[in-house]
């Protein structure tokens, strides 16, 4: 026979066993954070125009020895460069034609080289610049 001691005594003991129970689950799960933190670097180095070359008919190259362009930053990280003119407030990201001529770059380990196509007549090389190059890392994609 059934009393109502031993109904009281089986809820009390149901209820201990399911708090038990969650307080050992929630308890092991520990929350766990990862983070993938990929910072950027910038340099700014100055780009006199004297240092442009002439390479054929309004074509203009300025080669910049950049030794923090190393194997990783080549084979998996982003290199990437603006400009600024003599007289602007901001930098141009490029490749960007501006004021008649086309800026690009190009960039191998060690070195970054700037572009300068003058698709005016006057032929003339780039004025003294701020170029801005940030290297930023990032994981290979695993190709």
């Amino acid at each position: 026979m059934i009393t109502l001691n031993t109904i009281h005594m089986k809820k009390i003991l149901l209820a201990l066993l399911i708090g038990t129970a969650a307080l050992a689950v929630t308890s092991s799960c520990t929350k766990e954070y990862i983070t993938n933190y990929l910072p950027g670097i910038s340099y700014s180095p100055t780009v006199q125009s004297s240092s442009w070359e002439e390479i054929s008919v309004g074509l203009y190259q300025a080669d910049l020895e950049f030794p923090e362009l190393d194997e990783t930053y080549y084979q998996s990280g982003t290199v990437q460069v603006a400009i600024r003119l003599p007289g602007s407030d901001s930098y141009d990201i490029i490749p960007a034609t501006i004021n008649g001529v086309h800026y690009s770059v190009n960039y191998t380990v060690g070195w970054v080289t700037l572009f300068a196509e003058d698709r005016n007549d006057d032929y003339e090389a780039p004025p003294t610049m701020s170029v801005k190059i940030t290297l930023t890392d990032a994981d290979a994609g695993g190709n």
